[in-house]
């Protein structure tokens, strides 16, 4: 075999070897990013059965309810954070996976666990404040009103939600819960 033939054969091998690599390393990014996608709704699934347990069973309960999630999560360096929203805060545990940080929801407060049950709160929270008028217009015994209205529509939600009852927005609502 000719020199030159010989550069040819190795430089399509390299070619070869480079390009089947590549292809090993995609298929490796996808497979792990599927995975941390999969870990996280997993995560997330625990948390909301740990947060409706704590709901349904007490605080004093809590540790017990929380135990399957908080050890699923052991092996994760886990930054705790909320938003800071009226009427519900958002906890988020966030982690990282392959994919990049992910962030599971571990409750809204008040013993509120789910998505739907926030929207649905910060709704009737909102146009309760609404019914008085635009806020910037309302006098300080509006203010009041619309105030005691809010609260009271927010514990309504909250009660219907402890009782069982299945709660959901018509719509997004536009706050911290989408």
């Amino acid at each position: 075999m000719s020199r030159r033939k010989t550069w040819l054969a190795l430089i399509a091998g390299a070619i070869l070897v480079l390009a089947g690599g590549r292809m090993a390393l995609r298929y490796l990014d996808w497979h792990w990013t599927e995975a941390a996608r999969t870990d996280v709704a997993q995560l997330q699934t625990l948390a909301t059965s740990a947060c409706r347990c704590t709901r349904e069973k007490g605080e004093a309960a809590e540790a017990a309810c929380w135990q399957d999630y908080k050890a699923a999560i052991a092996d994760y360096n886990v930054s705790s954070v909320a938003t800071m929203c009226a009427p519900i805060s958002t906890e988020l545990d966030c982690i990282t996976t392959a994919a990049g940080e992910e962030c599971i929801v571990t409750g809204y407060g008040n013993g509120i666990c789910t998505e739907g049950e926030a929207q649905a709160v910060e709704a009737a929270y909102s146009a309760a404040w609404k019914a008085e008028g635009d806020f910037e217009t309302l006098d300080e015994a509006a203010q009041r009103r619309a105030n005691d209205r809010a609260n009271a529509a927010f514990d309504a939600i909250l009660e219907r939600i402890k009782r069982g009852e299945t709660v959901t927005a018509s719509a997004p609502s536009g706050g911290c819960a989408g």
